[in-house]
């Protein structure tokens, strides 16, 4: 970033928040709380009823519907390219740039990934090992490739597209015709007109909040059991309910330091202080691992998924019917949708002065990239101890939790100790970043005017994050599983695939109406 850049950017971070960025919209702050409140008790008293229920409709969203979400995946992906190199694909988004494209990259991956390429780049081919793929024998060694090059995709351009889907929209109206509303009902306005300030926008924004809440406890659902495995193996420590709890206090002590300072002076630092930690830890794995095999593993990934990505695309499996697309497939599609509107929002809020083609494909691609790299790397060196003979990891994580099969990898290592505490914490910050970027969403969507200089007030943006923490607290205090909410931010995420469908096609309408033009300024109330 220039000098005189920094400067502005110092200067914007210390400016207070002006009286309208303190103003909350009570209808959304108390119905979100309420809703969140009125379904989280129940799961609470009623553990294993309310699991049965959420499974219930976990299958029905996964089996029945799975089909909606890959349609959906390939039209988010098909936009996003119309986006970037289409018409609009030179237009700018505001007027200058807030962010180093090392931060902005940064915030993306750090905030769209969390702890679940942690997890999953090191485990999730062996999970995807048991089932039949394309004709594959579940067991195989072709099996095997085939999951190498699944944990890319599921994790690659089509997650990302889905993510960002959102994000045009919302910056157009944020930056272009300067509506100071960061929300995602002001997306529909096109569609919905003034009701968005009315009742249709707030249940949009009431859902859309209450869905984040549920699907926030995804990344604690996965990093959690890590930073305590991580403990556990180093210390020696009974892997208990306290120890659990001490590391989600901590998590939500991090995440609500930094939401207090700011996307600035907060969350900017700690995810470009986290991306050097990770990225220290894949090259470490990378020359103290299996080197060549890594090499040629990840060329080998990579071809089948570039010349099987369309297959990829659309494969439902209906004739085979091993499970596979429904169980992982689907299931993170309909993870990254229920994220899809908190992260265009995000990404929308931290592209300030990028092009259209950079707002789309700096997700798209190169965080795209930066989730592969943990696949490739990580991924394959656990595949390395199984083909070898050294370690059955498959086998392990069918006794074992997954992240004491991690920790197991990890001992094939050198100074294997060390490097499971800086897996632990590089696995924590990327909990507490995400949590931080949640709690400014949510506290962006409650507060009634924003300008492009002001961010929420910090009681708002620390009274989400406190409540981002309770509720995953609430469960392990029970000692219920996390999963209950995993699987309910899915269920939740059905209606939000409508609403950001009905996103695009307002700015599509907004935009044949009044075309790309900027607007000086546009004065709008929301209740």
């Amino acid at each position: 970033m220039p000098e005189q850049e920094h400067a502005a950017a110092m200067a914007a971070s210390m400016t207070p928040c002006r009286p309208e960025a303190n103003s909350i919209r009570k209808t959304c702050f108390y119905g979100a709380l309420s809703i969140i409140l009125a379904t989280c008790i129940p799961l609470l008293l009623y553990p294993e009823a309310g699991e049965r229920v959420i499974n219930a409709l976990f299958d029905f969203v996964t089996v029945e519907l799975g089909w909606l979400y890959m349609l959906a995946g390939l039209g988010s992906f098909a936009l996003i390219l119309w986006f970037a190199f289409g018409p609009l694909g030179r237009k700018k988004i505001g007027d200058k740039i807030e962010y180093s494209t090392f931060s902005w990259v940064g915030m993306l991956f750090c905030a769209g990934v969390g702890s679940g390429c942690m997890f999953g780049g090191s485990m999730d081919w062996a999970y995807y090992m048991s089932f039949p793929m394309h004709g594959e024998p579940a067991g195989s060694w072709k099996a095997a490739e085939w999951g190498c090059a699944y944990g890319m995709f599921h994790w690659g351009p089509v997650c990302w597209a889905i993510y960002a889907t959102l994000a045009v929209p919302i910056g157009y109206s944020y930056y272009v015709k300067r509506v100071p509303i960061l929300n995602i009902s002001q997306a529909c306005k096109g569609l919905l007109g003034d009701k968005v300030h009315g009742w249709p926008g707030k249940v949009i924004d009431i859902l859309f909040m209450t869905g984040l809440v549920a699907g926030s406890a995804t990344a604690l659902g996965l990093g959690i059991p890590i930073v305590a495995a991580s403990v556990v193996s180093v210390t020696g420590l009974e892997h208990s309910f306290g120890l659990e709890f001490a590391i989600l206090v901590f998590v939500t002590m991090i995440f609500s330091v930094t939401s207090y300072l700011g996307l600035k002076k907060g969350l900017s630092k700690l995810s470009d202080f986290n991306v050097y930690i990770a990225l220290g830890l894949l090259l470490f794995v990378f020359l103290a691992g299996p080197t060549r095999f890594l090499i040629e593993m990840a060329l080998a990934s990579t071809g089948l998924l570039a010349s099987e990505f369309v297959r990829m695309s659309t494969w439902m499996d209906p004739v085979g019917n091993g499970g596979f697309t429904q169980a992982w497939t689907i299931f993170y599609y309909a993870w990254f949708v229920a994220y899809a509107p908190f992260m265009s929002l995000f990404i929308a809020k931290i592209s300030r002065g990028r092009t259209v083609r950079q707002m789309v494909l700096g997700p798209v691609f190169l965080a795209s990239m930066g989730c592969a790299s943990f696949y490739l790397i990580n991924g394959n060196f656990a595949l390395h101890l199984q083909l070898t003979g050294q370690l059955d990891v498959v086998n392990m994580i069918k006794s074992a939790k997954g992240a004491t099969a991690i920790m197991a990898v990890a001992d094939f290592l050198p100074f294997s100790s060390l490097y499971k505490l800086v897996f632990a914490t590089v696995t924590a910050i990327s909990m507490a970043t995400t949590f931080d970027a949640v709690s400014f969403a949510l506290a962006a969507t409650t507060t009634r005017k924003l300008s492009p200089d002001d961010e929420p007030a910090r009681w708002n943006r620390l009274f989400w994050a406190l409540a981002l923490g309770l509720v995953p607290t609430g469960i392990l205090l029970i000692n219920g599983p996390l999963s209950v909410l995993q699987t309910a931010s899915i269920v939740v995420g059905l209606p939000v695939l409508a609403v950001v469908w009905i996103g695009v096609a307002s700015f599509f309408r907004e935009y044949r109406r009044t075309g790309w033009v900027e607007a000086r300024s546009e004065s709008t109330e929301s209740a």
